[in-house]
C-alpha cells in the first residue's frame, strides 16, 4: 500500500524491556509506577519497532488476565510493623527487582502457566505500521469484515504515525500522532480499538476522526457511536477511569488526562483536509498551527503563550498556507516575520 510499511517480528530483547516497564506501571507501587508509565511512552516513540514491540509485549500481558492484581501484592502489603519509610526504601529492594525482570522474561518467553493456549489464539492475524511525510495523505482498506474482504477504511492526514494489528477477537490501532479519520467495518464479534496517548476510543462500526497534534487528543463522529475512555487523575496514585459516550454530531477535547465537556460540532469538518481544507472553529491559535505545520516543510512558529492562546476561525486552502500567513495579521494581533530558513515567526503586535 502506499505509504505503507509492513512491520516485521519485533526483536524479542525490545519486547522483553517493554514487558518490563509495563508490568512495573501496572504494579509498582506509588511515584515509580507513573515514571515506568512515562518512560514507556517515551520509549515507544523512538522508532517505529519500539512502537510493534510494546504492541506484542501488550498482547501478552493482555494474557495475563487478572495475575496482576495477585502479583500487587507482592508491592503493596508490606508486613503491618514495616514503618512507611521502610516501605518506601522496600520498593526497590532487588528481590522485588528480580520479580519484575522474572515476570517479564516468563512472558518474553511466552510461557504463561495455564494460558498457553489463550496466548496463541490472542496472535495477530496482521500487522502494519503507516505513516505520512509532510502534505502527503493516503488511505488504507483493511481486510477486516466479517467475511474477509476489503472492510474499514482509514485515511491518513499529513505527518501521522499509526500501527495496525487485527486480531481474531478484536482489531488494534496505535495513534503515536496526527489525524485519521475512521470508516469502520461493523462487526459485533472483534471490536475497533484506537489507542492515542491519553484515551482509548472503543467502536463497533462507524466514522469518526482522531487528531493528536500534541495538544489536545480530539476526537468527533459523523455516524452511529464511539466510547472514549481516559485515563484521568484526580491527585491520587491510583488513575480514575472517565468514560465518554460519543454520537453522531458530537466532539470532544482531551487534555492532561481529563475530557472536556462533549460539544455539538460540525465533526465532518474536522477531517475537511479530505478535500483541501483546514476548517477551525475558535481553535487556539498554537493548535492550528501544528495542524497547517504538517503542510509546510517549514514551520510556522511562535515563541509566545499569549500568540498560542489567541482563537482562530474559518478556512483555508490546506496547499496555501503562504496566504494564511499573508492573512493572520489581518485577523489576529500579530505579525509575520520570515526567517532565512524558510520558516515564519509570529510575533505580538
Amino acid at each position: 500500500m502506499n505509504g505503507g510499511t509492513a512491520l516485521s517480528v519485533p526483536r524479542e530483547r525490545l519486547v522483553e524491556r517493554a514487558l518490563a516497564l509495563i508490568v512495573k506501571g501496572e504494579i509498582a507501587p506509588g511515584t515509580a509506577a507513573q515514571d515506568a508509565r512515562m518512560a514507556l511512552n517515551q520509549w515507544r516513540n523512538k522508532s517505529p519497532e519500539h512502537a510493534a514491540a510494546l504492541l506484542e509485549a501488550r498482547h501478552r500481558w493482555d494474557a495475563l488476565g487478572g495475575m496482576a492484581d495477585g502479583l500487587r501484592a507482592h508491592f503493596d502489603a508490606p508486613a503491618a510493623h514495616t514503618t512507611a519509610a521502610a516501605v518506601s526504601a522496600s520498593s526497590d529492594r532487588p528481590e522485588r527487582r528480580k520479580l519484575l525482570l522474572s515476570i517479564a522474561g516468563m512472558l518474553g518467553c511466552g510461557l504463561v502457566a495455564g494460558r498457553g493456549v489463550q496466548w496463541y489464539w490472542q496472535q495477530p492475524v496482521f500487522r502494519a505500521a503507516y505513516s505520512t511525510s509532510t502534505a502527503q495523505m493516503i488511505k488504507l482498506a483493511l481486510v477486516d469484515a466479517a467475511n474477509g474482504t476489503a472492510g474499514t477504511q482509514l485515511e491518513l492526514a499529513p505527518q501521522s504515525v499509526i500501527n495496525v494489528a487485527l486480531y481474531r477477537q478484536r482489531r488494534v490501532v496505535e495513534m503515536a500522532r496526527g489525524e485519521v479519520r475512521f470508516d469502520v467495518a461493523h462487526d459485533t464479534q472483534r471490536p475497533f480499538l484506537v489507542l492515542t496517548r491519553g484515551a482509548i476510543i472503543e467502536v463497533v462500526g462507524t466514522v469518526f476522526t482522531v487528531r493528536d497534534r500534541g495538544g489536545p487528543i480530539t476526537v468527533g463522529v459523523e455516524q452511529g457511536h464511539v466510547r472514549v475512555q481516559v485515563r484521568a487523575r484526580n491527585g491520587t496514585e491510583t488513575p480514575q477511569l472517565e468514560v465518554i459516550d460519543l454520537r453522531r454530531g458530537e466532539l470532544v477535547e482531551v487534555r492532561d488526562g481529563h475530557a472536556d465537556a462533549v460539544r455539538q460540532s460540525d465533526t465532518q469538518a474536522l477531517s475537511a483536509w479530505r478535500d483541501g481544507w483546514f476548517v477551525f472553529e475558535n481553535t487556539p491559535l498554537g493548535d492550528a498551527l501544528a495542524v497547517v505545520n504538517s503542510y509546510r516543510n517549514q514551520p510556522i512558529i511562535s515563541n509566545d503563550p499569549n500568540i498560542d492562546a489567541l482563537r482562530l476561525s474559518g478556512r483555508f486552502r490546506t496547499n496555501d498556507s503562504v496566504g494564511l500567513v499573508a492573512l493572520l495579521p489581518t485577523i489576529l494581533p500579530v505579525t509575520a516575520m520570515p526567517r532565512p530558513d524558510g520558516s515564519v515567526e509570529l510575533l505580538a503586535r
